[in-house]
This record gives structure tokens, C-alpha cells and sequence, in this order.
């Protein structure tokens, strides 16, 4: 729409106002004429709003009328709503290929660190299948699954050869040991009565280094063995170990009674209960005096207590009992050795955390 300096319409280009129409009324118009530009929204002549842009004509300071163009806020909305569409599908392209990136990056980052965790777990199993990565990642990883496979390798080969000497000296030490002690008995006929003494001692000796040898060789094995725990039932296998130990426990006149209310089934590592249960009752016997008893009482909570009649441990020493060859505090009582440690080392094996008593 166009107006002159008066205010009266020269032409409309919808044609919905009678050309010389005055508007000098109108606020827009009357601020251009004032020399004075407007924008605002107002109600178009069907109903809908629109965007009006009014602005003055002038000759150098001559204001010659005014100039008013009018533009539907539909237009406007849909364009302004396609820029927002296109910005937020470029905001989601360029979010899609950060994520993109990111998580190749990651992969590529953490891919070692997998690796490594998987070698972790199989060299805590005694078994290394897999080595880490050494060949991908960065740097750093690169160098530190190089240097855990190294220690692992190394790891693996002492614990191998540990392992095949314990196997060795059982086999290399038991021998010797059982035909001195054949040959020291069969000195006994040839020797003065008053070296009979001295030469049961000596037997004793080697009897105490036998035990000894057997321990040592039984708790190497145990120390590079990772077993998982299985179901066992506790209560076969302790009428097993009680019905074993009963002819030896005779011939000292030792009784060896089970009581308490059935336990069932314990998590326990292979094997590991019934040396439990051997080396208790065998640390019992040595110290039970004839026509006593040794109980195997069951109690609630998975529980085993192995009662004997002997003159126990004074209380200085019951604080040491699992220290590896204890020698007690009196006369009376040889040392410990290794039965007791190996109980608790199978104990703490099969995941309980309270010490055996």
C-alpha cells in the first residue's frame, strides 16, 4: 500500500481498499509520515495475522508519503519452523557422527583393556589361553598388556616349576626316608638293650621328618592349585573319614563317634574336606590317651568340631596354633608342623571367612 504525504491511498496492490482512502489515522501510517519506520504484527483483512513493515518515502528531508507491505505470519511461521527442522536435523547429524566417533574410539581404546581383563582372569584360573593385545589401543596399553603377558609367561613357568618339584621331591624324598627307618629298626636285635632308647628316639626323628617332608610336599601343592568349589555332602563324607580312621583309632583304644544334626550339602574345593577332617583327627589321635573318645560333632551353620580327651594347649600357644611348625610352649607337646596350616589354608580356599578353631 502506498500513501501520499497526506495519508490518502494511492494504490493497494490486493486491492481490498478503495484507492483515496485516508489512513492518515492509522499508527503506522502516522509515524511515517513522521519519518518514522515500524514492524509489527497486526490482523489482515482475512481474519489471520500478518507481518506489516511500514516505512516513509521522503526526497531528502521532504517526506513525499509512505509505503506499508504486509506479509502473511503463516509464511513465516512455516519458514521460520523449516530453518528449526533443518538446524535440528544438522544438530542430529553432527550429534550422530560424534557418537559415531566417540564410540570407535572407545572401542579402539578399551579393546586392550578387555583383552587384558579376559588374560586376568584365566591366569587367576592357573591358565593363560589368550594374551592381551599388545598390537592395538594406544600406546601406553600397548605397553602394559606387553608387560603382563611378560609377567604372566614368567609367572606361569615358576609356578610349573614349583609345581614339578613338589611333585618330584614327594616321590624322591618319601623313599630314603621309609628305608632308614627300615634300617634303623633293624638294628634293634644287634644293638646292647642300652642303646634301645636312643635308637626309638632316633625312629621318632625320622618319623617327625617324614611328617614334616609330607606336609611341606602337601601344602606346596596346595599353594599352586586354583580350584573352584563344588556341591559336596558333608555328612558322607564325614561317616567315610570316621569309618577310615576307626580300625588305627583301635588299636589305641580310641573311639571316634559322629553327633550333632545332619549338615547336607557345603561348598567345598574337591578333596579339601576330607583332608580337613584327616588332619584334624589325626593331630587328635596323637594326643588321645587309650579308652577315650574323639568326637565328630556336627553343628548348626555347616560346623565341625573335633573333640578330644587329651591335655590340650595352654592358652599361650592356642593363639599360634596354625603358625607353620609351632614348637609349644611346654615339654610335653611336640610342635604343630603343617597339619594345622594346611587346615586353614583349604578353609580360606573354599571362600569361608571365619579361621577354623
Amino acid at each position: 500500500m502506498i500513501v501520499d504525504r497526506t495519508g490518502r491511498l494511492l494504490t493497494d496492490s490486493a486491492g481490498t481498499t478503495v484507492t483515496g482512502t485516508m489512513l492518515a489515522d492509522e499508527p503506522d501510517i502516522a509515524a511515517a509520515l513522521r519519518n518514522q519506520t515500524t514492524v509489527a504484527t497486526r490482523a489482515g483483512t482475512d481474519g489471520g495475522d500478518v507481518l506489516a513493515a511500514t516505512m516513509p518515502g521522503s526526497s531528502g528531508t521532504t517526506i513525499r508519503g509512505a509505503l506499508r507491505v504486509t506479509y502473511p505470519m503463516t509464511m513465516v511461521t512455516g519458514r521460520e519452523q523449516f530453518i528449526w527442522g533443518a538446524l535440528a536435523l544438522a544438530s542430529a547429524c553432527v550429534l550422530a557422527a560424534v557418537a559415531l566417533v566417540a564410540f570407535t574410539l572407545a572401542r579402539w581404546i578399551t579393546r586392550p583393556l578387555r583383552t587384558l581383563e579376559r588374560a586376568t582372569t584365566q591366569l587367576a584360573a592357573d591358565r593363560l589361553d589368550n594374551p592381551p593385545d599388545a598390537e592395538s589401543g594406544p600406546p601406553e596399553l600397548r605397553r602394559l598388556a606387553a608387560a603382563f603377558t611378560h609377567t604372566a609367561t614368567r609367572l606361569q613357568h615358576l609356578l610349573q616349576a614349583q609345581h614339578g618339584f613338589a611333585s618330584e621331591a614327594s616321590h624322591q624324598l618319601k623313599t630314603p626316608l621309609t628305608s632308614l627307618r627300615l634300617r634303623l629298626e633293624n638294628f634293634e636285635p644287634y644293638l646292647d638293650p642300652r642303646a634301645h632308647p636312643s635308637l626309638e628316639e632316633t625312629i621318632g626323628e625320622v618319623e617327625r621328618l617324614s611328617r614334616m617332608v609330607h606336609g611341606l610336599l602337601a601344602l606346596a601343592r596346595l599353594e599352586n592349585t586354583a580350584t573352584t568349589p563344588e556341591p559336596v555332602d558333608a555328612d558322607a563324607v564325614l561317616a567315610e573319614r570316621a569309618a577310615m580312621w576307626e580300625p588305627l583309632a583301635a588299636e589305641q583304644y580310641v573311639a571316634i563317634p559322629v553327633s550333632g544334626p545332619m549338615t547336607g550339602r557345603v561348598w567345598a574345593i574337591p578333596g579339601a574336606l576330607e583332608q580337613i577332617i584327616d588332619n584334624l583327627v589325626a593331630k587328635a589321635l596323637r594326643v588321645s590317651p587309650p579308652g577315650t573318645t574323639i568326637t565328630l560333632a556336627r553343628a548348626p551353620g555347616a560346623d565341625l568340631h573335633v573333640i578330644d580327651q587329651g591335655p590340650g594347649m595352654p592358652e599361650a600357644d592356642r593363639e599360634r596354633a596354625f603358625d607353620r611348625f609351632l614348637r609349644a610352649s611346654d615339654s610335653h607337646h611336640d610342635g604343630t608342623g603343617l597339619g594345622l596350616p594346611i587346615v586353614r589354608h583349604l578353609v580360606h580356599a573354599e571362600g569361608s571367612g571365619e579361621p577354623p578353631q
